[in-house]
């Protein structure tokens, strides 16, 4: 869990029996035995039952909603926040809508929009969308592009990749780049580091994200570092619209090193 790099003693199983319990009450609503035993939903039942019964247990009787007044809190990320607190971003809910619908036995499938976030499935030849952050609410595609029009504007281009299916290790690294982001607008630099150096581990030859992680270097007066990182950037990325703005950092740096020996 991502949650483990803001908690290291965090007691994952407790959090991961909440998801079987939230997935133990959908299946019961579904009349279907609990997630202790084989997961496959019977063959005669199709996924707008499932959706339904999930979106009862968890926006009807649990609550869990979008968290609009304080949307840039970190604890809005973390799943075991979320769990905690019944609110959050729209990816983390969506999140939680993934792994809760695993256990009941439907695999929903990561939608990143631009902006936002929601879940997506097939039923009876097309493709649906859930979005968590507005409790459940179901959109066919036509009304999802309709929200993406809105988001983006009458300008640019809608693209099709927009309403497939995301790959975990990009879930995953938007949602630390969320975070990323929240402490960089704190000046947290520390925290903000955590997850830069997490996002290289999945993307180690990103240019934006050696330059961010060069900058926050910078911030903590990590000098050496610093060089190392945003050298690499000018050297992965040397048509970048910010190459002479980097180049100018990198001659400051230098200078500062040379003052200090």
């Amino acid at each position: 869990m991502i949650a483990n790099l803001e908690y290291p003693e965090l007691d994952i199983v407790f959090y991961m029996a909440q998801l079987d319990s939230l997935a133990d009450r959908v299946r019961a609503l579904l009349g279907l035995p609990g997630t202790g035993t084989p997961d496959q939903l019977p063959t005669n039942m199709d996924v707008s039952t499932v959706i339904v019964a999930m979106n009862t247990v968890l926006f009807g009787q649990e609550h869990f909603h979008g968290n609009t007044e304080d949307y840039y809190n970190s604890s809005n990320s973390f799943l075991n926040d979320v769990l905690e607190r019944h609110t959050g971003i729209p990816i983390a809910l969506s999140l939680l809508y993934m792994e809760v619908g695993r256990r009941v036995g439907v695999w929903f499938d990561g939608i990143g929009l631009p902006f936002h976030f929601v879940v997506g499935c097939r039923f009876q030849q097309n493709r649906i969308y859930i979005d968590p952050f507005e409790s459940g609410r179901v959109l066919s595609e036509q009304e999802c592009r309709r929200r993406v029009r809105q988001m983006i504007g009458k300008k640019d281009k809608i693209q099709a990749q927009w309403f497939e299916p995301v790959s975990r290790k990009y879930l995953l690294t938007r949602m630390l780049n969320n975070l990323k982001h929240i402490y960089l607008h704190r000046e947290d630099y520390a925290r903000a580091l955590r997850f830069c150096d997490c996002i290289l581990v999945l993307a180690p030859r990103s240019p934006q994200e050696r330059r961010d992680r060069g900058i926050i270097y910078l911030q903590l007066k990590r000098y050496g570092q610093a060089l190392r990182d945003l050298v690499a950037y000018l050297q992965l990325a040397p048509q970048a619209e910010d190459h002479d703005e980097i180049q100018r950092q990198v001659k400051i740096i230098r200078q500062i090193m040379a003052m200090m020996n």
